[in-house]
Protein backbone atom coordinates (compact mmCIF):
# COMPACT_ATOMS: atom_id res chain seq x y z
CA UNK A 1 0.00 0.00 0.00
CA UNK A 2 1.46 3.35 -1.07
CA UNK A 3 1.98 5.90 1.70
CA UNK A 4 1.54 9.52 0.77
CA UNK A 5 4.50 11.69 1.78
CA UNK A 6 3.73 14.56 4.12
CA UNK A 7 5.12 17.83 2.74
CA UNK A 8 3.74 20.06 5.48
CA UNK A 9 7.32 20.94 6.46
CA UNK A 10 7.69 22.62 3.05
CA UNK A 11 4.63 24.79 3.58
CA UNK A 12 5.42 28.52 3.57
CA UNK A 13 3.35 31.42 4.94
CA UNK A 14 1.15 32.99 2.28
CA UNK A 15 2.49 36.41 3.32
CA UNK A 16 5.94 37.09 1.89
CA UNK A 17 6.93 39.16 4.91
CA UNK A 18 6.57 36.11 7.17
CA UNK A 19 8.89 33.88 5.15
CA UNK A 20 12.60 33.33 5.79
CA UNK A 21 14.95 35.93 4.31
CA UNK A 22 16.06 35.46 0.72
CA UNK A 23 19.71 34.30 0.57
CA UNK A 24 22.29 36.89 -0.45
CA UNK A 25 23.17 35.00 -3.64
CA UNK A 26 19.53 35.12 -4.85
CA UNK A 27 18.18 38.20 -6.63
CA UNK A 28 14.65 39.04 -5.49
CA UNK A 29 13.59 41.34 -8.31
CA UNK A 30 10.34 42.31 -6.60
CA UNK A 31 12.13 43.84 -3.58
CA UNK A 32 13.61 47.02 -5.06
CA UNK A 33 14.85 48.49 -1.80
CA UNK A 34 16.70 45.28 -1.12
CA UNK A 35 18.88 45.53 -4.22
CA UNK A 36 19.10 49.16 -5.39
CA UNK A 37 22.38 49.81 -3.54
CA UNK A 38 23.75 46.60 -5.01
CA UNK A 39 23.08 47.96 -8.50
CA UNK A 40 24.93 51.21 -7.76
CA UNK A 41 27.86 49.15 -6.49
CA UNK A 42 27.89 47.03 -9.64
CA UNK A 43 27.92 50.06 -11.96
CA UNK A 44 29.99 52.50 -9.91
CA UNK A 45 33.00 52.27 -12.25
CA UNK A 46 31.01 53.60 -15.24
CA UNK A 47 28.05 55.39 -13.59
CA UNK A 48 29.74 57.43 -10.89
CA UNK A 49 28.89 60.83 -9.39
CA UNK A 50 29.79 62.62 -12.63
CA UNK A 51 27.28 60.55 -14.56
CA UNK A 52 24.59 61.08 -11.94
CA UNK A 53 25.17 64.86 -11.96
CA UNK A 54 25.01 64.94 -15.77
CA UNK A 55 21.82 62.89 -15.70
CA UNK A 56 20.14 65.23 -13.20
CA UNK A 57 21.31 68.35 -15.05
CA UNK A 58 19.83 67.21 -18.35
CA UNK A 59 17.58 64.17 -17.84
CA UNK A 60 16.16 62.36 -20.86
CA UNK A 61 12.52 62.87 -21.78
CA UNK A 62 11.83 59.23 -21.00
CA UNK A 63 13.74 57.01 -18.58
CA UNK A 64 12.98 53.62 -20.11
CA UNK A 65 14.35 50.12 -19.69
CA UNK A 66 14.08 48.68 -23.19
CA UNK A 67 16.49 51.14 -24.86
CA UNK A 68 19.34 52.36 -22.63
CA UNK A 69 20.94 54.63 -25.22
CA UNK A 70 19.82 57.59 -23.10
CA UNK A 71 22.15 56.36 -20.34
CA UNK A 72 24.96 55.28 -22.65
CA UNK A 73 25.04 58.79 -24.19
CA UNK A 74 25.28 60.41 -20.77
CA UNK A 75 28.12 58.07 -19.79
CA UNK A 76 29.94 58.80 -23.05
CA UNK A 77 29.68 62.55 -22.54
CA UNK A 78 30.48 62.58 -18.83
CA UNK A 79 33.16 59.89 -18.72
CA UNK A 80 34.28 59.48 -22.34
CA UNK A 81 33.43 55.79 -22.07
CA UNK A 82 31.67 53.83 -24.81
CA UNK A 83 29.58 51.17 -23.13
CA UNK A 84 26.44 49.10 -23.49
CA UNK A 85 25.27 49.65 -19.94
CA UNK A 86 22.44 47.12 -20.09
CA UNK A 87 24.63 44.31 -21.40
CA UNK A 88 27.45 45.17 -19.00
CA UNK A 89 25.18 45.09 -15.98
CA UNK A 90 23.57 41.84 -17.17
CA UNK A 91 27.00 40.20 -17.24
CA UNK A 92 27.79 41.48 -13.76
CA UNK A 93 24.45 40.35 -12.38
CA UNK A 94 25.15 36.84 -13.64
CA UNK A 95 28.44 36.87 -11.74
CA UNK A 96 26.98 38.46 -8.60
CA UNK A 97 23.89 36.26 -8.21
CA UNK A 98 23.34 32.55 -8.65
CA UNK A 99 19.54 32.49 -8.88
CA UNK A 100 16.32 34.47 -9.29
CA UNK A 101 13.60 34.33 -6.64
CA UNK A 102 10.28 33.73 -8.39
CA UNK A 103 7.04 31.77 -8.23
CA UNK A 104 5.17 29.20 -10.27
CA UNK A 105 1.41 28.87 -9.86
CA UNK A 106 -0.57 25.71 -10.46
CA UNK A 107 -3.43 23.62 -9.09
CA UNK A 108 -2.53 20.18 -7.86
CA UNK A 109 -3.30 17.39 -5.42
CA UNK A 110 0.08 15.73 -6.02
CA UNK A 111 2.85 17.69 -4.30
CA UNK A 112 5.05 14.61 -4.43
CA UNK A 113 5.38 14.84 -8.21
CA UNK A 114 6.95 18.30 -7.84
CA UNK A 115 9.16 17.64 -4.83
CA UNK A 116 10.16 14.29 -6.29
CA UNK A 117 10.75 15.14 -9.94
CA UNK A 118 10.91 18.94 -9.98
CA UNK A 119 8.95 21.39 -12.09
CA UNK A 120 8.88 20.25 -15.71
CA UNK A 121 8.43 22.09 -19.02
CA UNK A 122 5.03 21.54 -20.56
CA UNK A 123 4.71 18.44 -22.76
CA UNK A 124 1.56 18.87 -24.92
CA UNK A 125 0.90 15.15 -25.17
CA UNK A 126 0.74 14.84 -21.39
CA UNK A 127 -1.85 17.62 -21.22
CA UNK A 128 -3.82 15.88 -23.97
CA UNK A 129 -3.83 12.71 -21.86
CA UNK A 130 -5.03 14.70 -18.84
CA UNK A 131 -7.84 16.21 -20.88
CA UNK A 132 -8.76 12.75 -22.15
CA UNK A 133 -8.82 11.32 -18.62
CA UNK A 134 -11.08 14.15 -17.40
CA UNK A 135 -13.47 14.74 -20.28
CA UNK A 136 -13.67 11.29 -21.88
CA UNK A 137 -13.97 9.38 -18.60
CA UNK A 138 -17.70 8.86 -19.03
CA UNK A 139 -18.72 11.79 -16.86
CA UNK A 140 -19.44 13.77 -20.01
CA UNK A 141 -21.14 11.35 -22.43
CA UNK A 142 -21.82 14.19 -24.86
CA UNK A 143 -18.07 14.43 -25.62
CA UNK A 144 -16.08 12.14 -27.90
CA UNK A 145 -12.47 11.77 -28.99
CA UNK A 146 -13.15 13.74 -32.16
CA UNK A 147 -14.30 16.70 -30.03
CA UNK A 148 -11.07 16.60 -28.06
CA UNK A 149 -8.94 16.36 -31.20
CA UNK A 150 -10.70 19.35 -32.73
CA UNK A 151 -10.20 21.37 -29.54
CA UNK A 152 -6.48 20.51 -29.48
CA UNK A 153 -6.12 21.51 -33.13
CA UNK A 154 -7.97 24.76 -32.47
CA UNK A 155 -5.66 25.74 -29.60
CA UNK A 156 -2.32 24.64 -31.06
CA UNK A 157 0.95 24.17 -29.16
CA UNK A 158 3.35 26.62 -30.81
CA UNK A 159 3.75 29.01 -27.88
CA UNK A 160 3.48 26.46 -25.08
CA UNK A 161 5.35 23.24 -25.71
CA UNK A 162 8.71 22.77 -23.99
CA UNK A 163 8.42 25.82 -21.75
CA UNK A 164 8.23 26.23 -17.99
CA UNK A 165 7.00 29.63 -16.85
CA UNK A 166 7.83 31.67 -13.76
CA UNK A 167 6.95 35.12 -12.45
CA UNK A 168 9.23 37.28 -10.31
CA UNK A 169 6.37 39.50 -9.12
CA UNK A 170 4.32 37.28 -6.83
CA UNK A 171 1.92 40.11 -5.97
CA UNK A 172 1.01 40.62 -9.63
CA UNK A 173 0.57 36.90 -10.26
CA UNK A 174 -1.77 36.45 -7.33
CA UNK A 175 -3.79 39.56 -8.14
CA UNK A 176 -4.14 39.38 -11.92
CA UNK A 177 -3.10 35.89 -13.03
CA UNK A 178 -4.71 33.72 -10.40
CA UNK A 179 -6.14 31.43 -13.08
CA UNK A 180 -2.97 29.32 -12.93
CA UNK A 181 -3.87 28.43 -9.35
CA UNK A 182 -7.63 28.28 -9.85
CA UNK A 183 -7.53 25.99 -12.89
CA UNK A 184 -3.98 24.65 -13.32
CA UNK A 185 -2.52 24.42 -16.82
CA UNK A 186 -3.52 27.34 -19.01
CA UNK A 187 -3.19 25.05 -22.01
CA UNK A 188 -5.64 22.58 -20.48
CA UNK A 189 -8.06 25.45 -19.85
CA UNK A 190 -7.80 26.50 -23.50
CA UNK A 191 -8.56 22.97 -24.66
CA UNK A 192 -11.53 22.74 -22.28
CA UNK A 193 -12.92 26.02 -23.52
CA UNK A 194 -12.82 24.80 -27.11
CA UNK A 195 -14.86 21.68 -26.42
CA UNK A 196 -18.36 21.85 -27.94
CA UNK A 197 -21.37 22.13 -25.70
CA UNK A 198 -23.44 24.52 -23.67
CA UNK A 199 -21.39 24.36 -20.48
CA UNK A 200 -17.96 25.80 -19.69
CA UNK A 201 -15.86 22.66 -19.26
CA UNK A 202 -12.99 24.68 -17.77
CA UNK A 203 -14.96 24.99 -14.54
CA UNK A 204 -14.45 21.27 -13.99
CA UNK A 205 -10.75 21.97 -13.43
CA UNK A 206 -11.56 24.17 -10.43
CA UNK A 207 -12.88 21.11 -8.57
CA UNK A 208 -9.63 19.15 -8.83
CA UNK A 209 -6.66 19.69 -6.51
CA UNK A 210 -5.76 22.80 -4.53
CA UNK A 211 -4.45 26.22 -5.60
CA UNK A 212 -0.69 25.99 -5.09
CA UNK A 213 2.11 28.50 -5.41
CA UNK A 214 5.67 27.19 -5.55
CA UNK A 215 8.39 29.58 -4.43
CA UNK A 216 11.55 28.87 -6.38
CA UNK A 217 15.13 30.02 -6.77
CA UNK A 218 15.76 29.52 -10.49
CA UNK A 219 19.50 29.20 -11.23
CA UNK A 220 20.74 31.93 -13.56
CA UNK A 221 22.40 29.18 -15.60
CA UNK A 222 18.87 28.25 -16.75
CA UNK A 223 17.83 31.85 -17.50
CA UNK A 224 18.22 33.05 -21.08
CA UNK A 225 20.54 36.01 -21.68
CA UNK A 226 17.69 38.04 -23.18
CA UNK A 227 15.72 37.68 -19.93
CA UNK A 228 18.62 38.88 -17.81
CA UNK A 229 19.12 41.76 -20.25
CA UNK A 230 15.48 42.74 -19.73
CA UNK A 231 15.84 42.67 -15.95
CA UNK A 232 19.14 44.55 -16.16
CA UNK A 233 17.43 47.33 -18.10
CA UNK A 234 14.64 47.40 -15.54
CA UNK A 235 17.14 47.74 -12.69
CA UNK A 236 18.92 50.65 -14.40
CA UNK A 237 15.63 52.38 -15.13
CA UNK A 238 14.61 52.08 -11.47
CA UNK A 239 17.77 53.47 -9.90
CA UNK A 240 17.94 56.43 -12.26
CA UNK A 241 14.21 57.11 -11.97
CA UNK A 242 14.70 57.29 -8.21
CA UNK A 243 17.38 59.95 -8.75
CA UNK A 244 14.71 62.09 -10.40
CA UNK A 245 11.79 61.36 -8.10
CA UNK A 246 13.59 61.05 -4.78
CA UNK A 247 13.35 58.51 -2.00
CA UNK A 248 9.57 58.22 -2.37
CA UNK A 249 10.05 56.48 -5.72
CA UNK A 250 8.68 52.95 -5.92
CA UNK A 251 8.46 50.70 -8.98
CA UNK A 252 5.02 49.73 -10.24
CA UNK A 253 3.99 47.01 -7.74
CA UNK A 254 1.93 45.22 -10.39
CA UNK A 255 4.49 45.22 -13.19
CA UNK A 256 4.90 41.69 -14.51
CA UNK A 257 8.31 40.05 -14.73
CA UNK A 258 7.58 36.70 -16.28
CA UNK A 259 9.99 34.42 -18.12
CA UNK A 260 10.37 30.81 -19.14
CA UNK A 261 13.08 28.19 -19.06
CA UNK A 262 13.41 25.10 -21.21
CA UNK A 263 14.69 22.57 -18.69
CA UNK A 264 13.43 20.86 -15.55
CA UNK A 265 13.76 22.90 -12.38
CA UNK A 266 15.23 20.34 -10.02
CA UNK A 267 13.53 19.80 -6.62
CA UNK A 268 16.42 21.34 -4.68
CA UNK A 269 15.57 24.70 -6.24
CA UNK A 270 12.02 24.67 -4.88
CA UNK A 271 12.06 26.74 -1.68
CA UNK A 272 8.59 25.65 -0.63
CA UNK A 273 4.92 26.15 -1.40
CA UNK A 274 1.78 27.81 -0.09
CA UNK A 275 -1.92 27.64 -0.87
CA UNK A 276 -3.06 31.24 -1.42
CA UNK A 277 -6.65 32.37 -1.61
CA UNK A 278 -7.40 33.71 -5.08
CA UNK A 279 -10.21 36.24 -5.22
CA UNK A 280 -10.05 37.30 -8.88
CA UNK A 281 -10.71 34.83 -11.70
CA UNK A 282 -9.47 36.35 -14.98
CA UNK A 283 -10.67 33.40 -17.04
CA UNK A 284 -14.25 34.11 -15.98
CA UNK A 285 -13.91 37.34 -17.98
CA UNK A 286 -12.46 35.65 -21.09
CA UNK A 287 -15.55 35.22 -23.19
Amino acid sequence: MDTKIDYSHRLLPTQRSQRPAVPAHVWDLSEYRGWREEIWTLIEDFADARVRRAFLKNPPTYVVSDDLRWLDRIIAEARDIEIDSKAELADRLRKRFRALRCVHGTRTAELESFYGDGLKPMVPEMIHDQARAIYLSGDFPELAEIDLQRAIAQVGTNVRGGRLYFECNEKMLRRYAGHYMLYGSEYLVAIARNLPGLQDYANVLKTRGTPTLFVCDVPLDLVDHSVLMEFSGYALQCVFQELLEGEDFAPDPMLGAGFCIWKVLQPEHIVGHCHPEISYDPIAHWR
